[in-house]
């Protein structure tokens, strides 16, 4: 496949998967947090890192569920 890679990340797979993104890291952190909680730059980075590592799996992929939340 041609084109631009992109990836997704989203507290809302429900919403995501109807428009099948070729690659998607779903969290159950709150919404507009979407990358982590508010000054937590280390959960903020695990779930960037994970979602930015997907851009090197050919598309399509499942959505990937990610440990993080918002506690």
């Amino acid at each position: 496949m041609e084109g631009v890679a992109t990836t997704l990340t989203t507290w809302n797979a429900g919403r995501a998967r109807p428009t099948t993104p070729p690659r998607a890291t779903f969290t159950q952190l709150a919404r507009g947090a979407t990358l982590g909680r508010p000054h937590d730059s280390a959960q903020q980075r695990r779930v960037l890192t994970a979602t930015l590592a997907l851009l090197a799996q050919d598309a399509p992929v499942d959505i990937v569920r990610l440990d993080e939340n918002a506690d």
